[in-house]
């Protein structure tokens, strides 16, 4: 009988150091695809983003925080201000009132790498007709990034909306160009981060401050 017990425990044991390895190994891999293993705030390395904000007079809470890598160096840390917290993105995106994307650069880059990735986390997240509806707005992001041209580290790129007016970028707080007055361009530009197929799932949990439970509780 004691004999048997332990050939349980022994196997018990086997199944146990086996989770710990396979979640230490997926850990391992996510960090070297180039996304954090756990959704980091802009805290993490060292960007406070203030609490509250106020735009065209409306107050606006931070929802989130989060950075962008690749593979493992530090590109940009990103906040999320809306009327009212939520960790769910449906209703960030159901929510009237004006929102705002604050990007802080890390490091320098060319401001067309951003317009890149918002391009293509549109047509990832957009059905194709809706990805071509939107085509003009998205050559007048591209037209509006050509006087930008590159940022450098600590820099602050604002993609600020505001209804019935539309989509208006900054940097460092001064406008870069006009509105780009197409109400459904703001939104595509958020799905970029918070949409069904986003840049990193990490940072999307980020930006919806979402915790994921403890690995060892996850195996539980």
């Amino acid at each position: 009988m004691l004999h048997q017990w332990n050939l349980r425990a022994r196997a018990a044991g086997g199944c146990v150091a086996t989770g710990l390895a396979a979640a230490s190994l997926s850990l391992g891999l996510s960090l070297v695809s180039g996304t954090s293993a756990l959704a980091q705030s802009a805290d993490t390395v060292g960007v406070h983003y203030n609490q509250a904000i106020k735009v065209e007079g409306t107050p606006l809470t931070l929802n989130g925080t989060g950075v962008s890598y690749r593979a493992v160096a530090k590109l940009y840390t990103v906040g999320l201000y809306v009327p009212q917290k939520s960790s769910k993105a449906d209703v960030i995106f159901s929510t009237n009132g004006p929102k705002e994307l604050r990007f802080v650069m890390l490091q320098g880059m060319r401001v067309d790498e951003i317009g890149k990735v918002i391009t293509k986390g549109i047509e990832a997240n957009s059905s194709r007709e809706e990805f071509f509806r939107l085509i003009p707005a998205i050559r007048t992001m591209g037209e509006q990034f050509s006087r930008i041209r590159r940022m450098n580290a600590n820099d602050v790129l604002s993609v600020e909306y505001v209804p019935k007016r539309g989509t208006m970028f900054y940097v460092n707080g001064a406008p870069v160009g006009l509105p780009i007055e197409d109400a459904t361009f703001f939104p595509a530009v958020l799905r970029v981060w918070l949409g069904s197929h986003p840049t990193t799932q990490d940072l999307k949990d980020a930006l919806l401050d979402f915790r994921a439970p403890p690995v060892l509780d996850a195996l539980l």
